[in-house]
């Protein structure tokens, strides 16, 4: 069933593509490299090639997503919660598939009916190897080697009023079945993730055209994991909330600051007294961009993270976490069809002791300091 969904959903968009010759879309593809070292003589790398097709054609628009990536991991044993030696994994993901129609001025708010998939073209399975390259989504860009086939519809609400823009989304995402890993002592198959129910709402106040401020929010409600019939984990809810700014001096320069927070209900394993705690955490944003000439752009930006200390009653807990990212970039237009992009990336970290993920064998949690950065070619086509 999987795979008839699979090539219908796209033959439905490559039909899309062929008839629809007066539709704007874009191709990008690039190169991304990650590469990360801690104190415990750990250290990791991955080399991924994203693919995005993106078209919109009056109100409907669609966007395809997938890469190719190798992560490598070379372990200590100490302090990574993995096995000691090499491991590696070189495979597709999965592909993303998103389809939206917006309904503009037709009704007093305007609206935005997506309806997204997750095609599962991605590694399932995984092998106890394997299972040591689910690293820390701070260290690298793809921790997520695969999962289900997954269903994802949602509609947003969007209306002006003066100075005054607000909207609010609503969202329901199934998640299908699927062998997690038949790994030993890990073995976790016939894995059905709970599904997910999310709503967010966004405040817009506009001081002049070029500067507004945005306050926002967002909840999530996880239902109960179950493996091989039985309830298995329960995540816990999860809440976002900040406020930005932003200025935009029309085909000069812009720059934005935002502060946000985030906060994770206690998880717990069904059935057992065992709970996941994990602290709250507050980013703050500040990026700018500077277009020296029509077809040229420079950007920077830098990030601070800070996770705090949370609930040390709990069978297994996520300590304190500091992290500070910073980085550089340029965009140019090489002629009417073409655009090209570099990244550069950089990053210091540092964990308290943690207990979570469990290690195998068990050792004594230690704190760690990490230190990594990343580089990213891109290029995109327009027809």
């Amino acid at each position: 069933m999987t795979k008839f969904i699979f090539i219908s959903v796209y033959s439905a968009i490559f039909f899309i593509m062929e008839i629809c010759s007066a539709a704007d879309i874009s191709l990008q593809t690039g190169m991304n490299f990650d590469w990360w070292a801690d104190n415990k003589d750990n250290h990791a790398t991955q080399l991924y090639a994203p693919l995005t097709i993106t078209g919109l054609f009056n109100n409907f628009s669609f966007k395809v997503l997938t890469a190719y990536m190798d992560t490598h991991l070379n372990s200590s044993g100490v302090g990574s919660n993995s096995l000691v030696g090499s491991s590696s994994l070189d495979h597709l993901i999965d592909t993303k598939l998103n389809l939206s129609y917006a309904i503009i001025d037709k009704l007093p708010v305007d609206i935005l009916i997506g309806l997204d998939f997750n095609l599962p073209t991605g590694k399932t399975d995984l092998s106890k190897s394997d299972l040591a390259l689910l690293i820390d989504p701070d260290l690298i860009s793809i921790n997520n080697y695969g999962e289900g086939f997954n269903v994802n519809p949602t509609i947003t609400f969007a209306k002006e009023w003066g100075k005054w823009a607000g909207g609010a989304g609503f969202g329901y995402l199934w998640r299908g079945s699927y062998d997690f890993s038949s790994a030993t002592p890990f073995t976790t198959t016939d894995y059905q993730p709970g599904d997910i129910f999310n709503v967010n709402a966004e405040l817009r106040y506009y001081f002049s055209p070029a500067l507004h401020a945005r306050f926002f929010g967002s909840h999530a409600w996880y239902g109960t994991d179950t493996a091989q019939g039985s309830d298995f984990f329960q995540a816990g809810d999860f809440s976002q909330f900040g406020l930005g700014i932003n200025y935009n001096q029309e085909k000069k320069w812009d720059a934005g600051f935002t502060f946000r927070g985030i906060l994770r209900d206690k998880s717990n394993w069904p059935g057992t007294s065992k709970t996941l705690s994990q602290g709250d955490e507050w980013i703050f944003d500040l990026a700018a961009r500077y277009l020296p000439n029509e077809k040229t752009a420079l950007r920077s930006f830098i990030q601070g993270r800070y996770f705090t200390e949370n609930d040390s009653t709990s069978s297994f807990s996520v300590g304190k976490r500091e992290k500070l990212s910073f980085g550089v970039g340029a965009t140019r237009e090489l002629g009417a069809h073409y655009e090209a992009g570099l990244d550069i990336k950089g990053f210091v970290k540092h964990d308290d002791a943690t207990n979570f993920p469990p290690s195998t064998p068990p050792q004594i949690p230690s704190a760690r300091d990490f230190q990594g950065f990343s580089a990213t070619l891109m290029l995109t086509a327009i027809f």
